[in-house]
């Protein structure tokens, strides 16, 4: 119901249904209307117009003010006339007479950078005149306007403007004639809008603020989290999430606690106007100072947004038979998970409203998509937007041209950058290659400049101190005490990386033949020359077998860190084989011998329960990727190896411990727990693998005695068949042309007729194994994979009776 009281009074309609007002007073009550609040009587507080006003004939003047008490009274003499109201004082009185409710226009408030922000929980500052009950629903109608608008003396950051842009073009063309002034940008930005921070938003916020109630729930979050992560995972280092909450609980523990309404209230708008205000540092800013500028009384709701998400992180990585975190403060995984996700997404979409884009809302956008994308699954495109805002604002920030500390930018701030940025560039390519899409971050238009390999208590040093520390790193950035840690991981990841980007292009591009065979050589050599670049220690660690069930000493985060750097070097060595296969009709043995590599890793990594107690989410999506792929390519493989005609001596695959440790995986990929995201794909995977593993035990009896019962006759039907076979070759045989220009899914059977091999389906591009499950023996990217398995055939396989 919309009201206008520009004019002093409303219009009311007869046609509309008679309802009790929205608008409270301080006290809790209804507000009466003003002909019974000036007359001392009772109202029934029915809008468009109470009862008593109707009955009185008075239901023109019946109205509902929003700030009765605000109004002045006029003093005039009785023989001086009525003096019409200047434009200076209507507009004066403007934002007194506007409701909180209907307020419209954007309201300027001056004093917000001049505010003081402290908020002591123990000593509370005074209480404006106007303050009410945060209530959720409504607030009371006499309390004054409570809407916030950025300030003129704060300027939007529009983002990174590279050498195309229109206001390179200004700079250029302007630089010819004079020097640049400084103060360009802002003329050219000067008719941005305001920013406008309503009522609504603010009691949202408070809502947010009614979680952080949990102050021991928290702590006890947030420690266990940095305690199995070495305090060196994710994006906000331990010392700064620690002094984050250290200022929260001092300066608002107890109003937090407490949850007073006009104190959360208070805090609620404090957080407002600190997040519209930007972050003010140069390059002599120390990390403490840095860091508290996010705290205390300049806390943001990048910073809840933060300790939100690491909770959720945390709680996401526990699996659900570790109950103690969850009982001792009576909760459960899935409502906390839950929880979590909201908060991150109103801290999130509070920092989309004032439009910050500084590195703590960078940190926010990649936690949160990774917080995302474990929930849901990475085939979820919710997941896939999350992360394409993340690689956006990365972009926006100009992290992609190469970043340096200078007298702007403090050196810890440069490292935290560039984690920022390869975080976002690992991620995308990581999931281009998964979903076999184009990737949206291209090391083509980026600076690519890794983390130095420094410990997070070395990030902290200045000075001499830090000098020293930078001098003990060898040409390549890398620790010279051969120590393998999480920025020693970060730093080696990126060439990997580059390497996998390159891959996805070959599979994507419509090269030739040709082009495709001398792209692929590349690519391999350049990976080739990336890895024996790395230091003697991480050499050894890929080169070198290893029996991670025997590495007792390994904690469980570097025992992670090493299997996804070495099946990370195999998984784009594995990727090009199946590109090289699918385009170019190359040979398998290559892909086997990869696919058995990386599936002995996954299976070793099983046997360590530690890994999966404390990291599930992660030990399932190493199940999911590195394991369901090289499963899938040695399932199919044992199975072309038993429908051959005659089996072979010296097969790729051993048969009867390829069975055992299909069984084991498949078995593996049961246990993932349902609320997992990758519980779908896992799921699919364990049934394709164990139906393959019944298909080889199980055969059709009348197929084992065709094969054991032909005796001789089988090398003499081979034989002739092999001979009828050759004049049929020569004539479907493509040119080159046709193979340039060819589907990619035919290759495979040319691939089969070059090498004088029967095309009996199984060496063709798809491949009819009987019992639902057509399977794309190219397989070019994951995406190929997780097609397969949500187009399968699950009523035919199930109903499957064992015939060819």
């Amino acid at each position: 119901m919309s009201r206008n009281t520009s004019a002093g009074a409303q219009i009311h309609s007869s046609t509309l249904s008679p309802t009790l007002t929205e608008k409270y007073r301080r006290n809790g009550k209804l507000q009466s209307c003003e002909p019974c609040r000036k007359s001392k009587l009772k109202c029934d507080h029915v809008v468009p117009a109470c009862g008593r006003c109707v009955k009185r004939q008075r239901a023109d003047q019946c109205f509902y003010h929003p700030n009765p008490l605000t109004q002045q009274r006029t003093r005039r003499s009785p023989k001086s006339l009525p003096t019409p109201p200047s434009p200076a004082s209507q507009a004066s009185t403007q934002p007194v007479v506007q409701s909180v409710e209907t307020y419209s226009t954007s309201l300027s408030i001056s004093d917000i950078a001049s505010t003081p922000a402290h908020l002591n929980g123990d000593v509370p500052p005074t209480p404006a005149s106007g303050h009410a009950h945060c209530q959720p629903f409504h607030r009371a109608a006499s309390a004054p306007p409570l809407d916030y608008e950025r300030t003129s003396i704060v300027r939007r950051n529009i983002g990174f403007l590279g050498p195309t842009s229109h206001s390179n073009i200004l700079y250029e063309g302007l630089g010819i004639l004079e020097p640049v002034s400084s103060d360009l940008e802002a003329t050219i930005d000067s008719q941005q809008q305001n920013i406008t921070v309503t009522n609504d938003r603010i009691i949202q916020g408070c809502k947010v603020l009614s979680f952080f109630k949990n102050r021991s729930m928290i702590n006890r979050f947030v420690a266990h989290w940095y305690d199995i992560c070495d305090g060196t995972q994710g994006m906000v280092p331990e010392f700064i999430m620690k002094e984050w909450l250290q200022k929260l609980w001092f300066h608002f523990g107890d109003v937090l606690v407490n949850q007073n309404p006009d104190k959360i209230r208070r805090l609620s708008e404090t957080i407002w106007r600190n997040t519209l205000t930007s972050l003010v540092f140069n390059g002599q800013t120390t990390v403490l100072e840095y860091t508290r500028l996010a705290t205390g009384p300049n806390l943001r709701w990048e910073t809840l947004g933060l300790a939100a998400v690491i909770i959720g992180m945390c709680a996401i990585e526990t699996p659900p038979s570790d109950q103690q975190l969850f009982t001792e403060h009576k909760i459960t995984r899935s409502c906390l998970l839950r929880m979590m996700k909201d908060i991150s997404e109103d801290c999130l979409g509070f920092c989309r409203h004032c439009e910050v884009l500084d590195d703590m809302f960078i940190w926010l956008l990649l936690e949160d998509s990774c917080l995302v994308g474990a929930v849901r699954g990475d085939r979820d495109y919710s997941a896939y937007r999350a992360t394409g805002e993340a690689h956006s604002a990365v972009i926006a920030m100009g992290l992609h041209q190469g970043i340096k500390a200078d007298k702007d930018v403090p050196f810890f701030l440069a490292e935290l950058r560039k984690r920022s940025f390869m975080c976002a560039y690992y991620q995308e390519i990581s999931i281009a290659s998964f979903l076999g899409r184009p990737p949206r971050l291209s090391y083509r238009y980026c600076t690519i400049d890794p983390p130095l390999d420094l410990t997070e208590k070395q990030l902290l040093q200045t000075g001499p101190e830090l000098a020293a520390t930078l001098a003990t790193l060898d040409e390549n950035g890398y620790n010279t005490a051969g120590v393998f840690q999480n920025a020693t991981w970060r730093r080696s990841y990126a060439h990997c990386a580059m390497r996998r980007e390159d891959v996805v292009d070959l599979s994507l591009q419509h090269y030739t033949r040709d082009e495709i065979l001398a792209r692929a050589k590349v690519i391999q050599d350049k990976h080739d020359a990336d890895w024996l670049s790395l230091p003697p220690f991480m050499v050894k660690l890929f080169v070198e077998s290893m029996d991670f069930a025997n590495w007792k000493h390994l904690k469980p985060l570097h025992a992670m860190l090493i299997i996804s750097l070495r099946n990370g070097r195999r998984a784009t060595e594995l990727l090009l084989q199946r590109v090289l296969i699918r385009k170019t009709g190359a040979t398998p043995d290559r892909l086997i011998t990869i696919a058995r590599a990386v599936f002995t890793d996954i299976l070793q990594t099983t046997q360590r329960h530690d890994i999966a107690s404390v990291f599930q989410t992660s030990f399932n999506f190493f199940l999911c990727t590195h394991g369901l792929r090289s499963a899938a390519i040695l399932a199919i493989e044992l199975l072309k190896q038993e429908m051959l005609p005659s089996y072979p001596e010296n097969p790729l695959l051993p048969r009867s411990q390829t069975i055992q440790d299909l069984a084991i995986f498949a078995a593996r990929l049961g246990g993932v727990d349902p609320s997992d995201g990758c519980y779908s794909v896992c799921e699919q995977g364990k049934r394709v693998i164990t139906k393959i593993l019944d298909r080889i035990l199980s055969p059709e009896p009348a197929d084992a005695a065709r094969r054991n019962g032909e005796g001789v006759g089988c090398d003499h039907h081979h034989h002739n068949h092999s001979e009828q076979l050759q004049p049929h070759t020569q004539e479907v045989l493509p040119t080159q042309m046709e193979m340039d220009a060819a589907p990619a899914n035919t290759l495979g059977s040319v691939n089969g007729m070059m090498m004088g091999v029967p095309d009996m389906g199984y060496a063709m591009g798809m491949m009819d194994m009987g019992i639902g499950l057509e399977a794309p023996m190219g397989l070019g990217q994951d995406m190929d994979l997780m097609r397969w398995l949500d187009g399968m055939d699950w009523e035919r396989m199930d109903n499957w009776s064992g015939r060819l």
